[in-house]
């Protein structure tokens, strides 16, 4: 019984090595298939690019008002979209108390004034002390000065429009309580708006004061309308290494609004040549790094780190990494590996 068992173990691992040969062998084989992708030649840019960016649109001047004092406010006489002109009263709060206080100084101002022109006959003829006098003189003063004061106070139950423009944002409403440190009413001008766009550090030695550029606005239905470049950051963000950049839009007619998201072209004026690569032909991987999948004898895909420079509209410029008589995996490199082998279907 035994022997017959020992034969029957023996036997049937005979049998099965050779299909384990099989299977290792058909995996060898699937992993030897090549990957179907298809490939683009590193192209060299011409000398003059077209760098796109992607924008906000912001009125030249924002003007925050609020009151002078605390109060409840009576009337609001404008509303978002309102144009105004300077000097024009936009809102009011209830002044009962300061008004009543403003004429109780007036009357206060109105005795001492008399008490100075009655005793000032006297003063002069040497028939009142000059204490008597100082203290006359000192009293007029405080009731002038306590008038004034009320007057102020009176006044700044008033919003006045301190430029013209446009009333961009109304925050109050008749019967709530106005703060002096919150904005009520903000009055914004749109004669000119500006462009904001924000630029890599990479690029933004490319851009000088004066540059012409072209601003698309989607929201009226792609126009475009000449720009300039008028104000170039000093101070990078922390975080993404890029430079805020105002772009000054002539609007006469109030077409264009703050808010509105645009897309600005401008035109690199330092005549140059570069290495331009398909956009999707750029990865990234867990560190953060660019790499592309480069073609070797034609069959091979070897992973090779890039730096990347600007977006053009032809792809993706490449500082280093590539020469021009390379090709790079265009299409279907997420499947892939270093040293993978590929077909590249596409020549």
């Amino acid at each position: 019984m035994k022997r017959i068992h020992v034969r029957y173990v023996v036997m049937s691992g005979l049998l099965v090595l050779p299909w384990l040969a099989c299977s290792g062998d058909r995996q060898r084989a699937t992993a030897e298939q090549p990957i179907r992708v298809e490939a683009a030649r590193v192209q060299t840019a011409g000398s003059q690019q077209s760098f796109a960016y992607s924008g906000t649109i912001e009125a030249s001047e924002s003007i925050p008002l609020s009151f002078a004092t605390v109060g409840n406010v009576a009337a609001v006489l404008v509303a978002e979209g309102d144009a105004v002109h300077k000097g024009q009263l936009l809102a009011a709060l209830n002044d009962e108390s300061s008004r009543n206080a403003y004429e109780m100084a007036l009357a206060t101002q109105k005795q001492a004034e008399d008490a100075y022109n009655r005793l000032l006959p006297m003063y002069k003829s040497g028939n009142l002390a000059e204490i008597k006098w100082v203290e006359m003189e000192t009293n007029l003063q405080k009731a002038r000065s306590a008038a004034a004061i009320s007057k102020k106070n009176l006044d700044d139950c008033k919003l006045h429009a301190p430029v013209s423009g446009i009333v961009g944002k109304r925050a109050i409403e008749p019967g709530m309580a106005a703060m002096p440190n919150l904005a009520s009413i903000t009055i914004v001008k749109i004669a000119k708006v500006f462009a904001r766009i924000s630029v890599s550090e990479n690029e933004i030695s490319r851009l000088r004061k004066g540059q012409m550029t072209r601003v698309t606005i989607g929201a009226l239905q792609g126009q475009a309308f000449n720009g300039a470049v008028e104000e170039i950051g000093v101070v990078a963000d922390a975080l993404a290494h890029a430079y805020k950049v105002r772009i000054s839009v002539q609007n006469p007619s109030g077409l264009i609004k703050p808010g509105m998201i645009c897309s600005v072209s401008i035109e690199d004026e330092q005549p140059r040549r570069s290495l331009v690569v398909p956009g999707p032909a750029v990865l990234v991987d867990e560190m953060g790094r660019r790499f592309v999948y480069v073609v070797q004898d034609e069959n091979r895909a070897v992973r090779r780190q890039v730096q990347t420079g600007a977006l053009l509209q032809n792809g993706i410029e490449i500082v280093s990494g590539l020469s021009s008589d390379e090709w790079v995996v265009s299409a279907g490199q997420h499947k892939l590996v270093d040293n993978a082998s590929v077909l590249i279907i596409n020549r």
